[in-house]
């Protein structure tokens, strides 16, 4: 079978091939690691997933492969898209994402999350590319590089560690490159906005419609690599290459889609939403009635939501250098020394909409000049007056029902005058349209070395020595946000006895001679002078370390006799030991220490913490049979030993079958335990109130004022004020007591290769997953819910509402969501992948596809009495991104001998129905119509390429062929009935790391070989 797929790719026009055979894009019956082919006698190939060399040995366990013809065809310049198009890999942190952005790429195999997920370069591990995971970055991978790409479905601990749960993706790079390439590509993306759905309601609230034509999204992205021999006998060998590229920003209000925060109503009406912080102000009293400002310095009753999409980029700009050399030397084949050094530079701006007022000013004193009469008859009504403050500073009013608290309004005393006063509560939200969009400048700046030795001691013995250093610097620096603290001394007004002129009181007192007022009162009375006081940046700096030693042996003892009398190999062992260490530093400003950036939801602590592990693993495989009664019969096996400085020690196995009755079938299972240990952040993250939830059902009368009481709601403030941003408070942190997550994998499938029918091939390998005592949250909107359904005290004493009643208007409101060991998930499913490649005369024909159908995708909280739910099928706010059932990317591809290709490539999603649909207790609920279904989508994606001998091959192609519009879904309101949109993976009504959400992506690029 190897066989035929390297005479496929050799015939098939090389590098310039459109043809996509099975060696650029399969479910791999078997493939080698940085070796194409494994025709020469002797020939020995590794598969991701083991360790262990074996003449053109299979993979027991399912492993899809991703060429660089693929790579090339797609036009991809970003690693998350690549990956992203296989129906195993859900949509994770990318460039289409701006509010909640990591600035990094990360992979997410199975809807497991990118932690489970671990990534190679060349079999060994990438670093954590962030602070704020474990994940690795793909980022750091130049594209243009990669050989291919092997992924590895299912637990690989026992192989490579911890983090190996829901499976591995190796990138192999072409380290064996010899010669001179440069390789430079274009893209862009082109709409046509034709887009009705939203139009009516732009018109509704004076919005811009986006009409007509849109192109954008320019980038460039250049590659050079050289390579070579050297030495007196061409022992040594090195490859080095250099890299850049550039993405121009996109923001949401270029298409008809995403140009409004799309808002739904229960019957299924959609409008454009917004936020309640806009440039006119909303303001609450005690009874929380809602104001606006008006003109004359009036109070109106009501507010205007303010439109914060068009600001918001869909694509975030990008620049990123990229460097690096691989060489080794051959000194005697016992001695081998090689080595790996890789370089990258990338930052990246997310871009939304103004900072501002976020109700983090929550009383007004009686005696400011800016208010106007008809405002301090609102204000500081005697109803109105704040009685007494809390601990926390937050100010309570009274109404003297309790003998303890009286309804006596506290007076205060100005310190220069000596007057006394009173204060009024009013919570404001106002925004800084003044003073430009928030701007998250983030830098990662990462390198990775690699130094080993490997030999052959003797005919059966060989060894392998190495040690990886990887470091990701760590750089924030967020403009254009407002200091609360600030902002409170600047909304202090009085009149400066000096000048008889407003000033703010610390002016006054000469506590803060830099203070300028902040006139939130009247339409346009914000000044240059008072913006400059109160807009201040916040500055985070980081950095990553994994350290890895590794060394194993491994023997072919084969060579003694060590075989069964039905095969030719015998039995190979791997043996070796681990250690490894990851440590992570994160410094934050006091801006962030404090909490004092309004439009950051929460305070940023720093944190600084490792962990290290000592292993010692050992593997083997076995050939029972070959080509004797029966085809082939072989059995593998692997153990791992870790012991972990936090006290914890864990064992991971796996058992594997493969048995071939005849050479056109063959069946493989195999069996894997796998764990994941906590990370630095799971352990240390420190514990702080942030936005982290999307609902309250107590806001818009969804539950019922005696359901709402269970939640620490009293009657009297039903229904509270909902935020219409969709936007609430949780309480979230690390755990040190936190224990490793334990799964396992079951696999079991076919490979049919039938002799009769050259060049043809077909994988069927279902697929079982089971993750337990899981590391994560119950989810906030989950544990209000289930508070609401049941009065289960284990949710509703999680909830924790400010003195108003709310769950955002302070930081005084929350839900507990930390940290903790919890429960388990549980997916199953089939993957199923079909190729065929002929030759038709002097041209050639190829056909693949890949496909995933996902049975199951069960969750288990781990509570008694609350059910388990399954998320297969189904989105929301409970399940997260799109699951559908199925999912698969086919391609044909013609070849012609004059170096023409073609090929065209169809990508399909299946529907997803809205979650809470669902008859499961703990999913369903009231919904919007107009959110209860996502159809399914088939993308369509042509791609041709031109060689022009062996030097020069050029590519041109166009991805969403039919300008698909991405679905709208409804992304803004203030509960779970209407709001379906996810946290940062849902931008600009839609899910942009799911679906095409910037039309045509078009690309032509050329490959230069000397």
């Amino acid at each position: 079978m190897i066989n035929n797929f390297n005479k496929v790719s050799r015939f098939g026009l090389g590098c310039s091939a459109v043809a996509l055979s099975i060696a650029a894009f399969a479910s791999a019956p078997a493939f080698a690691q940085g070796a194409p082919a494994a025709e020469e006698e002797g020939q020995v190939i590794i598969v991701t997933g083991s360790r262990i060399p074996q003449p053109n040995l299979t993979s027991a366990a399912p492993v899809t492969v991703v060429g660089s013809q693929e790579i090339k065809l797609q036009g991809t310049t970003r690693t998350e898209d690549l990956l992203n198009s296989l129906p195993q890999v859900f949509g994770d942190q990318g460039g289409n994402l701006a509010n909640g952005a990591t600035g990094t790429a990360t992979v997410n195999l199975r809807n497991l999350g990118p932690e489970r997920t671990l990534v190679l370069i060349n079999g060994r591990r990438l670093m954590p590319g962030d602070p704020t995971s474990s994940a690795a970055d793909l980022n750091f991978i130049p594209a243009a590089l990669v050989k291919n790409v092997e992924v590895l479905t299912g637990g690989a601990s026992s192989t490579y560690g911890s983090d190996a749960v829901a499976g591995v993706v190796n990138f192999i790079m072409d380290t064996d490159f010899e010669g001179f390439k440069i390789d430079g590509q274009y893209s862009l993306y082109q709409h046509s906005n034709s887009n009705s759905t939203l139009e009516a309601a732009h018109a509704a609230r004076g919005f811009p419609f986006p009409k007509g034509n849109t192109v954008n999204g320019g980038t460039v992205d250049v590659t050079v690599a050289f390579g070579g021999k050297f030495g007196d006998d061409d022992q040594g060998h090195f490859m080095a290459y250099a890299g850049y590229r550039k993405l121009k920003a996109v923001t949401q209000n270029k298409y008809d889609y995403s140009s409004c925060a799309s808002q739904v109503n229960a019957a299924g009406a959609v409008s454009c939403g917004g936020s309640a912080t806009s440039p006119n102000g909303t303001f609450f009293d005690w009874a929380s009635n809602t104001y606006q400002i008006g003109a004359n310095r009036t109070f109106q009753p009501g507010f205007t939501p303010y439109n914060f999409a068009p600001l918001n980029y869909f694509q975030r700009p990008d620049e990123r250098y990229t460097a690096g050399v691989f060489a080794d030397y051959e000194i005697s084949p016992a001695f081998h020394p090689y080595m790996e050094a890789m370089f990258m530079d990338d930052r990246t701006v997310a871009q939304i909409a103004e900072s501002g007022n976020f109700g983090n000013t929550l009383s007004v004193n009686c005696d400011n000049p800016l208010l106007s009469p008809q405002q301090l008859a609102i204000a500081c009504a005697r109803d109105n007056l704040v009685t007494r403050l809390t601990e926390t500073g937050f100010p309570l009013v009274d109404d003297g029902s309790d003998p303890m608290y009286p309804n006596t309004p506290l007076t205060f005393y100005d310190p220069v005058t000596g007057n006394p006063y009173n204060r009024g509560f009013l919570q404001a939200l106002r925004r800084n349209v003044e003073g430009g969009p928030r701007q998250d400048d983030l830098q990662h700046t990462s390198f990775r070395i690699v130094g080993g030795m490997r030999g052959e001691i003797s005919p059966a013995w060989s060894y392998d020595t190495s040690y990886v250093f990887g470091r990701t610097n760590f750089s924030e620096t967020y403009l254009n946000e407002f200091s609360a603290s600030r902002l409170n001394n600047a909304i202090d007004v009085i009149i400066d006895p000096r000048t008889g002129l407003p000033a703010c009181r610390v002016f006054v007192t000469g506590a803060d001679t830099n203070c300028r007022p902040y006139d939130m009162f009247s339409l346009g009375g914000v000044t240059q002078d008072a913006l400059g006081y109160v807009q201040t940046p916040g500055f985070q700096r980081g950095n990553t370390q994994e350290r890895v030693f590794n060394a194993n042996i491994t023997g072919t003892l084969g060579e003694y006799g060590l075989k069964t009398p039905w095969a030719d190999q015998g039995l190979g062992i791997n043996v070796g030991v681990e250690y490894r260490k990851e440590s992570l530093e994160l410094k934050t400003d006091v801006a962030f220490q404090t909490g004092d950036l309004t439009g950051q939801g929460a305070a940023t602590l720093p944190v600084k913490g490792s962990f290290d592990v000592k292993e010692v693993f050992g593997e083997f495989q076995l050939p029972i049979v070959q080509d004797g009664f029966i085809k082939e019969l072989s059995v593998e096996g692997g153990y791992r030993y870790s012991h972990y400085n936090t006290g914890v020690n864990t064992d991971t196995y796996k058992l594997a079958l493969t048995f071939a009755p005849v050479s056109d079938l063959k069946f493989r299972a195999s069996y894997n335990r796998a764990v994941r240990a906590p990370n630095v952040q799971d352990l240390f993250a420190p514990v702080r109130v942030a936005l982290n939830g999307n609902s309250d059902p107590c806001a818009d009368g969804s539950a019922t004022a005696a359901e709402c009481a269970l939640t620490g709601l009293p009657v009297g403030n039903y229904p509270v004020a909902g935020n219409p941003a969709g936007q609430f408070n949780g309480l979230i942190g690390g755990n040190p007591n936190l224990k490793p997550e334990k799964s396992t994998t079951k696999t079991i499938g076919l490979v049919f290769q039938p002799s009769f029918l050259r060049g043809f091939s077909a994988t069927i390998d279902g697929y079982d997953i089971k993750v337990t005592n899981n590391i994560g949250t119950y989810g906030q909107d989950v544990s209000i819910q289930q508070c609401i359904n049941t009065g289960d005290p284990t949710f509703c004493s999680l909830i924790h509402r400010d003195a108003t009643g709310s769950l955002w208007r302070s930081a005084n409101g929350y839900i507990e969501d930390l940290n903790r060991n919890i429960g388990s998930v549980k997916t199953r499913g089939v993957d199923v992948g079909v190729n065929y490649s002929t030759r038709l005369g002097a041209n050639s024909l190829s056909f693949n596809l890949q496909g995933t159908y996902l049975d199951k995708f069960k969750t288990d909280t781990g509570i008694p009495g609350v059910a388990a739910y399954d998320c297969a099928g189904y989105y929301g706010l409970v399940c997260g991104t799109p699951a559908p059932k199925w999912r698969h990317k086919a391609r044909v591809t013609y070849n012609m001998e004059n170096g023409f290709g073609l090929s065209l490539a169809w990508r399909y999603f299946g529907n997803v129905k809205l979650d809470r649909t669902s008859s499961n207790t703990t999913l369903a609920g009231a919904s919007s119509p107009f959110n209860q279904k996502i159809k399914a989508e088939s993308y369509f994606d042509l791609a041709a390429t031109f060689n022009l001998n062996d030097s020069y091959t050029f590519r041109l192609g166009v991805q969403n062929l039919l300008d698909n519009d991405p679905p709208i879904i409804g992304a803004n309101g203030t509960s779970s009935v209407i709001n379906a949109c996810t946290a940062v993976f849902c931008s600009g009504n839609t899910f942009p790391n799911v679906y095409d959400s910037m039309g045509r992506y078009i690309y032509a690029g050329i490959t230069l070989n000397f």
